[in-house]
């Protein structure tokens, strides 16, 4: 398997001359996660960079709610219009290959981007953030957080099984924690992607687990139903909340001080390589099966350093 791992933002600078030229009209569909979230904006930001390099444009969907019953009606609609790529995030590991098989039989290139499929054997190249490792930084973050030597239940809540970006999260958190001599770690709860269903969980565990010290959250609406929780039980200063937006509302997060770090992924470097990935297919020249990208760590402390502001989740994209 051909892998590519890349970390800053000079390994994606590197390739921009190497870019190919795009035949006359070549058009890449991009079919991201959800709506109106400024993760994918980042991700729209840098297919549109890559194809704009390479002379060839971009048409973006997005539906409205995260599901594969939303989302695959988009694809099979994109699929009648013949576009020469499809660049993809599957919100379902299982549920979308089929429709995107039958798009590969009709001569369509498919990325994918962001999340993954099970079975990746009719795709180009899978680009997305290591997911794992981030886990790993988000886990690291928490000690460093918790201070010396320290002891306590920590929680993480995630919104549904299934879903091999914010499984994968967990799974180096777990590896960090289950390795931290004095930390008991209570495991993975999942909650639907439902901010009440995150709340009651968090609000549950506070109960059972009186000396919760944190909570590491995989996706947004987790976080904000962490904060509900414990502002309900005045412990927002005793409880560290290690998040995973770097949207505009997880920065406020952080300037309230109602999270102690938020791990910002790099979506625009993979929408970057997702693009590139694309127009190589096009164009015959070779693809990494798969592109691992980076993340760092935002705290109230660093939002204004560069390495972390020119990550931050924005429609406006950013100027390397």
């Amino acid at each position: 398997m051909r892998r590519l791992t890349t970390t800053a933002t000079a390994a994606l600078l590197a390739t921009v001359a190497a870019m190919p030229a795009a035949a006359e009209g070549e058009r890449i569909a991009l079919i991201v996660g959800v709506a109106n979230d400024a993760y994918y904006g980042s991700v729209q930001c840098g297919v549109e960079r890559a194809a704009a390099l390479a002379g060839a444009t971009v048409e973006t969907q997005a539906p409205n709610t995260w599901g594969p019953a939303d989302q695959i009606p988009i694809l099979e609609a994109v699929m009648g219009t013949s576009p020469d790529a499809i660049v993809i995030a599957p919100t379902d590991d299982r549920a979308l290959f089929q429709p995107l098989q039958r798009a590969t039989e009709q001569g369509i290139k498919v990325v994918l981007v962001d999340t993954g499929l099970q079975d990746t054997s009719i795709v180009e190249s899978s680009v997305t953030s290591d997911n794992v490792a981030a886990g790993r930084v988000a886990g690291e973050e928490l000690l460093n957080l918790l201070g010396d030597n320290p002891e306590g239940s920590v929680i993480t809540v995630g919104i549904t099984a299934g879903v091999s970006t914010t499984d994968d999260r967990e799974a180096g958190f777990a590896e960090v924690m289950n390795g931290a001599e004095g930390i008991k770690y209570l495991g993975h709860q999942y909650t639907e992607n439902s901010v009440q269903k995150a709340d009651e969980i968090v609000s549950a565990a506070l109960i059972a687990n009186p000396d919760l010290v944190g909570i590491f959250s995989t996706a947004a609406f987790n976080t904000e139903g962490a904060v509900s929780a414990l502002r309900a039980a005045g412990k927002l200063n005793d409880v560290k909340i290690v998040g995973f937006n770097a949207n505009p509302p997880g920065v406020e997060q952080l300037e309230r001080e109602q999270v102690a770090a938020q791990v910002v992924l790099k979506p625009y470097d993979s929408g970057f390589f997702a693009g590139q990935a694309a127009l190589n297919a096009l164009n015959g020249l070779p693809t990494a099966e798969q592109v691992l990208t980076g993340s760092t760590v935002a705290t109230a402390a660093n939002l204004e350093d560069p390495a972390v502001a020119n990550y931050l989740y924005s429609f406006d994209c950013p100027e390397f």
